[in-house]
C-alpha cells in the first residue's frame, strides 16, 4: 500500500472504518459506491449516515499535530472534495450544509486550548485566493450552481438530458 507524500498515513486506515453511526429502525439499506442507499429508509437516517461517515474520516486526521498551513491543505485537497462527493448525491438544505462547514472549521482552526479567537469570517475565507481568501468552496454556493446546471440542462433544447427510447 502506498504512503502519501504529504503525510505519514497509508490508504488501508481509511477504507477500514467501523461504523459508528446510528442504526436504521425501519428500511433495507445497501450501499454503493460508499453511499448509503435504501428501500423505505427516511432521508433523516440517510443524512445522519453521510454526516457519521464525514465525521469518522475527519476524525482520523489529528488536527491538533499538524500546523496551520498542513491543515489547510489538508482541508483543501482531501476533506472538501470528499465532502462535494457526498453533496452531490443527495438534496441538501442550507442548515444542513452548515453541519459541513462547521466540520470543516473546527478541523481548521482546531488547538490543544479554547482560548483562540478566530479574526476571519468563514466567507472572507472562502473566497478565491486574488481577493485574499484561501479558496474554500462554499458549498452553498456551490450546490447552487449545480441545480441551475442540471435544470439548465434538462429545459435545454439544444442537447436533452433525458432522451425517448422509443
Amino acid at each position: 500500500m502506498k504512503k502519501s507524500a504529504l503525510i505519514n498515513i497509508s490508504v488501508r486506515q481509511f477504507q477500514s472504518l467501523k461504523w459508528e453511526g446510528p442504526k436504521i429502525e425501519k428500511g433495507i439499506i445497501f450501499r454503493h459506491l460508499g453511499y448509503p442507499l435504501g428501500i423505505d429508509v427516511s432521508i433523516k437516517d440517510k443524512l445522519a449516515c453521510v454526516l457519521c461517515r464525514v465525521k469518522c474520516k475527519m476524525d482520523k486526521w489529528i488536527a491538533p499535530q499538524w500546523p496551520l498551513h498542513t491543515r489547510i491543505k489538508i482541508v483543501q485537497a482531501f476533506m472538501q472534495s470528499y465532502i462535494m462527493y457526498y453533496l452531490l448525491l443527495l438534496d441538501w438544505k442550507k442548515n444542513q450544509l452548515s453541519i459541513f462547514d462547521g466540520m470543516l472549521k473546527n478541523f481548521l482552526w482546531n488547538k490543544k486550548h479554547s482560548r483562540a479567537l478566530v479574526l476571519s469570517s468563514w466567507e472572507y475565507v472562502c473566497q478565491p485566493r486574488d481577493k485574499g481568501g484561501l479558496g474554500f468552496l462554499n458549498l452553498y454556493s456551490h450546490l447552487m450552481a449545480r441545480r441551475t446546471t442540471f435544470i439548465m440542462r434538462i429545459t435545454s433544447s439544444h442537447k436533452p438530458l433525458w432522451t425517448f427510447i422509443f
